[in-house]
């Protein structure tokens, strides 16, 4: 439960700007260390380390799982009896390092930011005493604003504190040689903040444990919002994977559907780079994928976030007949009409699976045609 709960607490809300000029300084450490060769290499009777080859392929879809793996084997094999922790090695795969640009260092960057707030235990077992490993963690996760490093590195420790308990290692150890590795002075008082902040947290955990009763069941915790991005080759191939995949994983349960309201983005790339939205709108290889889309997940509109953009009419006027005049977008009224209804009577066989109020759902959903 306490890794769980750690897992939705810390989000990170870093202002990193990698840029392709920091990237060459790890591309190039990564080319005269060379990519190991095998999963699993011995440095001594004592220390083993396993490398995590970071492929292109697994930007574009987000590909966590193979990186989930690799760390859970890595505490299994730990949590066995080893004298040391197995450690994590970074390294960039052939496509990136050959084809780094700043719109790939930027999906690098969320990928790195994803895999350490989803895989609670990756940043235990990074391989701190690695140059790349730790040049790599450097340049796209830790904050280049000095009002963030702190929240940052607090967070960091506490990740590692969860991983250490449950390993029964010396989670001060394993802090120290974290802030070593990032080459940050670790302040006195450190560990002394870091107890009152640990213990605010855990007294935190226990308040949050939800009761059986109606109105508690109906509670969620807060997920930050995600971005999909969506290739032209993935429109041309009417690939709706990526939407299929977070379907998939947000109706698990009615309390994981819950806790995803209102979280979902999605855009488009790889289209003409100066190409405007009224032109992106109206393509029409991107209305059949919509369309597709919506046919197939017409729940999508409860999970579509509409406070950072307004997600349900992008998606509505990818489906249903639009026009332009003077700048602004008028909907098709009939096909407009029809498929709100569509949609409503989808939403409200939702609210039921939830256990929510349906016309709390349905008023959210007809809100965002307002202007």
């Amino acid at each position: 439960m306490i890794r769980s709960f750690f897992k939705k607490v810390f989000s990170s809300s870093n202002e990193v700007s990698a840029t392709v000029e920091t990237l060459q300084e790890a591309v190039e450490t990564n080319k005269t260390q060379g990519l190991e060769e095998g999963p699993i290499h011995e440095l001594s009777p004592s220390t083993i380390y396993k490398v995590a080859e970071i492929e292109g392929n697994w930007l574009e879809a987000q590909l966590i799982q193979k990186l989930d793996d690799l760390v859970r084997s890595c505490f299994e094999e730990t949590n066995q009896g080893a004298d040391q922790p197995i450690r994590i090695r970074l390294r960039l795969g052939e496509t990136l390092r050959v084809g780094m640009n700043d719109f790939a260092a930027r999906r690098l960057r969320d990928f790195l930011d994803l895999c350490e707030q989803e895989i609670m235990d990756l940043t235990f077992f990074l391989d701190k005493k690695d140059a790349v490993t730790m040049e790599l963690y450097k340049t796209y996760l830790l904050p280049e604003s000095n009002q963030l490093i702190n929240p940052f590195l607090r967070d960091r420790c506490m990740m590692i504190y969860v991983t250490s308990e449950s390993l029964a290692r010396d989670y001060h150890k394993e802090m120290e040689d974290f802030f070593e590795a990032l080459g940050i002075s670790m302040d006195p008082s450190f560990f002394s903040d870091f107890e009152q902040f640990k213990e605010q947290i855990l007294l935190s955990q226990e308040e949050t444990q939800y009761s059986s009763d109606k109105e508690t069941r109906q509670q969620v915790e807060v997920i930050s919002p995600l971005m999909i991005e969506v290739s032209r080759e993935e429109v041309e191939n009417e690939n709706i994977l990526q939407l299929d995949k977070y379907m998939e994983n947000v109706l698990l349960t009615p309390q994981q559907a819950r806790s995803y309201e209102s979280n979902l983005l999605f855009s488009f790339y790889g289209f003409g780079k100066n190409e405007d939205l009224v032109r992106m709108m109206n393509r029409k290889e991107i209305k059949e994928w919509a369309s597709i889309l919506v046919e197939k997940h017409p729940y999508i509109f409860y999970f579509l976030n509409d406070e950072q953009y307004p997600m349900t009419k992008f998606l509505t006027s990818l489906v249903v007949t639009t026009e332009v005049e003077d700048g602004a977008v008028y909907y098709n009224e009939e096909e407009l009409s029809d498929f709100r209804a569509y949609i409503r009577d989808t939403l409200i066989k939702l609210a039921n699976w939830l256990d929510q109020d349906e016309q709390a759902v349905l008023e959210k959903f007809e809100s965002n045609f307002q202007e």
